[in-house]
């Protein structure tokens, strides 16, 4: 972030007291300056990967190159990424961490079978997150539609009220009105073919938002 410059003044608690602020510096009437900088504060994403019987046929191994590549670029932005699977039910898999030698175990052993409760893996996602003062961010790969669109909608809205971003990418099997509205913004929502699946995955990192900023002294 770019250094604060020129002269500001502001007025004080104390009547009649200017404080002088000088870029980054500030100094108050009969006081030392004191440095004030700042910097990204840590932020939370999580990985929800489909892996319903329909992800077969290759669509899952390449699910999960996408999700490592992902999270290589999320750690260079300081995000922490967990990991959840949904199909006839949700698993969390892992705690948001920085440690790709910890995250990509669990990611390669994901494996296939059952339906697609995305409802469910939303709601776990959520009550993993739910840090209000944090930036967080659930991104969801699917090939299909859920067992319960509006049950899964229902869950979306849940987390969205809580400040966490939803980034849905789904193949050409999904339904892409879908993964619009289950996404913070349509723009968030994206369908592609499933030739380049692991390609959107990874590059779903360009999407997220910046971590939110905290002062330091």
């Amino acid at each position: 972030m770019a250094e604060k410059k020129g002269i500001e003044l502001t007025r004080t608690d104390q009547p009649a007291e200017i404080q002088v602020n000088i870029g980054d510096t500030k100094f108050k009437p009969g006081g030392r300056p004191s440095s004030v900088r700042l910097e990204q504060d840590t932020a939370y994403v999580y990985l929800v990967i489909d892996t319903s019987a329909s992800m077969r046929a290759g669509k899952l191994e390449q699910a999960k190159k996408g999700a490592i590549s992902f999270a290589r670029d999320a750690f260079n932005k300081q995000y922490l990424v967990g990991l959840i699977s949904f199909s006839s039910n949700a698993k969390h898999i892992c705690q948001p961490t920085h440690d790709i030698k910890v995250l990509e175990p669990h990611i390669m052993g994901m494996s296939t079978g059952g339906s697609t409760n995305m409802a469910e893996a939303i709601k776990v996602a959520h009550y993993h997150l739910h840090k209000n003062d944090k930036t967080q961010v659930i991104v969801i790969a699917t090939d299909g539609a859920p067992d319960h669109k509006r049950n899964a909608l229902k869950e979306a809205e849940k987390a969205k009220a809580d400040n966490i971003d939803i980034i849905t990418i789904g193949t050409d099997d999904a339904d892409q009105d879908f993964l619009k509205k289950l996404a913070t913004k349509a723009e968030l929502g994206k369908k592609v073919t499933r030739e380049v699946f692991s390609q959107a995955i990874s590059s779903a990192s360009n999407l997220l938002p910046p971590p939110k900023s905290i002062v330091k002294r």
